[in-house]
């Protein structure tokens, strides 16, 4: 009896096996959820903001300024840690927008054009701020300056230096 009951199990579990097996040859219904998304055809700019060295300027004050109200903000923000900031003005406002970018002292102002304005360009067009007439003739007193202290340096008399006597010197020498 003991031969019979093993042969039993042997063929519900072949029975099982081959109903398994044929069970993953039948395609069923994928049970997922569905994503779906939209987008919005409005014109961004991606503004990226590095030092000299090449360095980000990682979590940077950002300011924008619209075209129609260049002294109140019309967008405050900073910078990701790629220094980068992507700016999405208003379609509507056309003309120059501003963008002042600041950390630690260190900082830059872009003018970038909305509308049709410069319609060649693509992008930004990066600009850094000229100098006024206040930083222009503090520079140029500084060169002024800068010519005069050396001029008067290298023209003003030298005291002559003592000569020290050397003690290695001969007696024969001394009784000229």
């Amino acid at each position: 009896m003991h031969t019979g009951w093993s042969k039993h199990w042997r063929i519900a579990l072949r029975l099982e096996l081959g109903l398994l097996g044929l069970s993953l040859l039948i395609p069923s219904q994928a049970w997922a959820h569905g994503v779906e998304a939209s987008y919005q055809a409005i014109p961004t700019f991606q503004i990226e903001a590095r030092y000299d060295t090449g360095e980000p300027l990682a979590s940077a004050q950002v300011t924008v300024f619209a075209p129609t109200d260049p002294t109140r903000p019309w967008q405050e923000g900073q910078t990701d840690a790629a220094g980068r900031f992507v700016l999405q003005p208003d379609p509507e406002l056309r003309g120059l927008w501003q963008v002042r970018i600041r950390q630690a002292g260190h900082g830059v102002l872009l003018n970038v054009p909305v509308g049709d304005l410069e319609s060649g360009t693509a992008g930004i067009s990066s600009s850094s701020p000229s100098f006024g007439p206040l930083q222009r003739g503090v520079m140029a007193a500084c060169v002024i300056w800068g010519c005069l202290a050396t001029a008067l340096f290298f023209s003003t008399p030298r005291r002559a230096t003592p000569s020290t006597r050397s003690e290695f010197t001969s007696p024969a020498l001394e009784h000229d």
